[in-house]
């Protein structure tokens, strides 16, 4: 169920709590019972949503109200209680637990390291219920153009759901998985393992981390150093010209694991010849992934193609780091749509300006692709093209003018580039002899269109390796 724009319609707590007991009500959901709702944005509320709010109309039930970053979320008592999230729990090292002014007691707000634990132990649909969706789910992107879906944090148990999926021909879209870091353990007494001697199998890894099996395939591992920026649990070099998601001053949010831990854990997998994607918003998160990176002896032709995802608040000398070091980046210009007028307030219009420097990485012979993070924004691929072509905020301000790309770079952000990063250069991205025949036909040809006109676009079919897989009707 979401909730507030650009996924929903809630503008205020008032507007969440009806849509929340509108779909008690309609799903007849009995007390005791979880709600989950996805989607709030403080930055577009009044006030900070906390559990209050929610007590209020829901004493009976436990809610959980995701962040539209799906970086935390706010619980009600019940929710809390039933963690045993209390006045005595200490805020764990990269996380938040706000607090009701004045004392100890969490007021509902959980983020990054300090909700990690929630989420992982949510209720779930059983795997059958999962599997019978799996068609509305690939359809949902076949509409939309995608022929290949990156499934960007995978934890054990959606891989081993994924893997079902795949052994029982369920998947007709290519979907490349990059499970968690934190999921390594399970991974690999799971999967990853030779039983003899206890090591992930050198000899096996290309069946594992390179080809697919049935339209699965494992790209990497995901690393996670920061959190939100628009949430700001981002890790920032300065202090933020606003306080912390919990009124902290002096705030520049926190990385989730210290330079030495980073640096471990990302030479064990340059080591065992690991494809690394690592998300990094903030410009000290960023700095930390370079040095990681330099603490390999990783660099330019090294053929690793190591990725860092969101790459969003950035420095020009940052992105000369990226060109030696070999790292491509893997933008989000929604961002400066939905949130580039919060990025403003919070980072001064300078900062913020170069959110997602695509043109000048571009103009330095990095290889960028462009991404939406669905479900954080629409899935619409024409939305990105729009945001980097022509980098306007909700108010309608033009944020980075330098940063706009044509509309052919924008097109290459999402096929030819996603491709490369992928290492599937050789068989998509493009149409040429040889290549899988996955292609889309478009009301209007993307490269003539008027870059204003990019949301205009519409997807009529679909063709995946050579069959149609959506058709509009």
């Amino acid at each position: 169920m979401s909730l507030h724009p650009p996924v929903g319609k809630a503008k205020s707590i008032d507007n969440i709590l009806e849509i929340l007991k509108n779909h008690k009500l309609k799903q007849n959901i009995k007390d005791g019972e979880w709600i989950i709702g996805y989607g709030y944005d403080e930055n577009y509320l009044d006030k900070n949503l906390t559990k209050f709010d929610l007590d209020k109309e829901f004493p009976n039930n436990p809610i959980l109200i995701l962040h539209v970053s799906n970086h935390g979320g706010v619980l009600n008592s019940l929710g809390l209680n039933s963690f045993n999230i209390n006045k005595d729990t200490p805020t764990p090292k990269g996380g938040v637990i706000s607090r009701v002014p004045g004392t100890n007691e969490p007021e509902g707000l959980l983020m990054e390291t300090a909700f990690l634990e929630v989420f992982a132990k949510l209720p779930q649909p059983s795997n059958q219920e999962l599997l019978e969706k799996f068609d509305i789910a690939q359809q949902t992107y076949a509409k939309e153009g995608y022929t290949t879906i990156q499934e960007g944090a995978t934890h054990a148990n959606e891989l081993k759901l994924l893997k079902e999926a795949s052994n029982n021909n369920k998947l007709y879209i290519d979907i490349v998985s990059l499970p968690l870091i934190t999921e390594v353990p399970t991974l690999v007494s799971e999967y990853l393992v030779n039983p003899n001697d206890k090591k992930i199998n050198i000899e096996n890894i290309n069946e594992q981390f390179g080809g697919y099996n049935k339209n699965l395939k494992i790209g990497g591992i995901k690393l996670i150093v920061d959190g939100s920026p628009q949430g700001k649990t981002a890790s920032f070099k300065e202090e933020l010209k606003t306080p912390g998601p919990n009124g902290e001053k002096h705030w520049k949010g926190e990385s989730l694991l210290d330079q030495e831990s980073l640096n471990k854990v990302y030479k064990k997998l340059v080591d065992n010849n690991i494809k690394v994607w690592t998300h990094a918003n903030g410009d000290n998160g960023i700095d930390m992934v370079i040095e990681a990176v330099k603490s390999t002896g990783g660099k330019k032709g090294d053929g690793r193609r190591d990725i860092v995802i969101h790459s969003q608040i950035m420095h020009p000398y940052q992105l000369d780091e990226y060109v030696n070091l070999g790292l491509s980046p893997s933008f989000f210009t929604n961002h400066v749509y939905f949130w580039g007028d919060v990025h403003i307030k919070n980072l001064g219009e300078k900062l913020a300006s170069g959110i997602s420097p695509m043109n000048s990485a571009n103009k330095k012979g990095l290889i960028t692709t462009n991404h939406t993070d669905f479900s954080i924004t629409p899935l619409n691929p024409f939305m990105t093209m729009w945001t980097a072509t022509n980098r306007i905020t909700k108010e309608g301000k033009l944020l980075g003018e330098s940063e706009r790309v044509s509309n052919l770079d924008a097109l290459k952000a999402i096929t030819v580039n996603a491709a490369w990063q992928l290492g599937e250069e050789d068989s998509k991205g493009t149409l040429e002899p040889g290549k899988m025949g996955d292609f889309v036909i478009l009301s209007e040809n993307p490269l003539e269109v008027p870059k204003e006109k990019l949301l205009d676009l519409q997807v009529i079919e679909t063709i995946k390796n050579g069959k149609t897989v959506y058709k509009i009707k």
